[in-house]
């Protein structure tokens, strides 16, 4: 590890013959990303609220400029609004995050080769998380107060708007944010610690039972990958890469035809091949390409896994101190609250909201 991440950790004296105090510095960023992690759902509960009460407007509006507004209103809650606290919390600048996270980076081409393997786990997972959540048949874990991000397109113009949040403006969000200011802030601590947590704050980020151990599981490989090739262009390709394709999915079931044919096809009538069909068709088969290929690598690295380890920063703080550390963290802890409440039934942002609209006499 270089030692420009060791001198930027808060731990590090200014004295370089001064002993680190790891436990210390370590404490205090578990403290700022439980924090973060605060900052996230209270933005988000926001975010929420303010949709729902924009709704009365928003029905009678055009209904491409309704999903404007609210596209609006979903990156600013979850995405301004968390990273540029987050950057106050740490005390960093987008400045300081660029220069050390976005340099040359080592091993691009083989960075980018993994994605078959990275795209395969996170769908597994996916489909794991499915059938495990049809377990829960009394309590709905998907269905939340979450008004802002889940929303499909309604036409075309609002799945290109859909296509560029995803496969554009996400990946080169959440990279700088989630590999750039996080795992950097954690890595003086041990690069392995550094990958999981960040990894899983990016899946609770996404706020749902489903998508957190997929957005998990992507988020562990992608801060492999910027471990390992000291930078975080390779993960912002590789998530684009990845965001791409669900993007081009939803884009094409705003075609009317595509929709007609799904539904055909359930039913067992004939339905229209138009071009669109031709593409939806063509974007599933290299998705089941793309996984098929993909399980064998991911299993083939896993089987090497020790040849691939990420190098070790510190000794000082075994693996179960710095968990204990993390966990025992109050803001942390203030932090897994609102989140199980993101994922289940979301009655802290339900119970303000009613209380909002009883003030203002709003139905609903």
């Amino acid at each position: 590890m270089s030692d420009e991440l060791l001198n930027s950790s808060e731990s590090v004296s200014e004295n370089p013959t001064a002993p680190i105090d790891y436990r210390a510095g370590f404490k205090s960023v578990s403290l700022k990303l439980g924090l973060m992690v605060i900052v996230i759902f209270c933005a988000r509960g926001l975010g929420e609220i303010t949709t729902s009460l924009l709704m009365p407007v928003l029905k009678d509006m055009d209904v491409t400029a309704a999903y404007i507004i609210r596209s609006l209103v979903s990156i600013f809650f979850l995405n301004v609004v968390p990273i540029v606290l987050t950057l106050i919390i740490f005390k960093m600048t987008p400045e300081t995050v660029g220069k050390q996270s976005y340099q040359k980076p080592k091993y691009f081409g083989r960075a980018i080769g993994m994605f078959p393997a990275l795209y395969a786990l996170g769908i597994v997972t996916n489909i794991i998380t499915i059938l495990v959540s049809r377990l829960f048949k009394t309590v709905d874990m998907n269905e939340s107060f979450n008004t802002v991000n889940d929303f499909a397109a309604p036409n075309f113009i609002c799945g290109l708007i859909l296509f560029f949040q995803m496969a554009i403006l996400a990946p080169i969000v959440e990279e700088f944010w989630f590999r750039g200011i996080v795992l950097e802030s954690m890595r003086p601590y041990g690069n392995g610690v550094a990958i999981f947590i960040s990894g899983i704050l990016f899946g609770l980020a996404h706020a749902n039972f489903q998508q957190f151990f997929y957005a998990t599981v992507i988020g562990i490989c992608l801060g492999y990958v910027a471990v390992n090739t000291k930078s975080i262009i390779p993960t912002t390709v590789l998530h684009a890469m990845v965001n791409s394709i669900a993007a081009a999915l939803l884009l094409l079931l705003t075609e009317k035809s595509v929709g007609d044919f799904l539904q055909n096809s359930m039913t067992g009538k004939e339905s229209e091949i138009t071009p669109a069909v031709v593409i939806y068709i063509a974007v599933l088969v290299l998705m089941l390409l793309l996984v098929t290929v993909g399980f064998f690598m991911a299993i083939a690295k896993l089987i090497k896994i020790k040849k691939y380890r990420v190098p070790k920063v510190q000794e000082e703080l075994s693996p179960s101190k710095r968990w204990g550390i993390f966990l025992s963290s109050v803001t942390v802890i203030i932090g897994l609250v609102l989140a199980a409440d993101s994922f289940t039934y979301g009655f802290i942002p339900r119970t303000i909201y009613k209380g909002i609209s009883a003030i203002m006499g709003i139905d609903g």
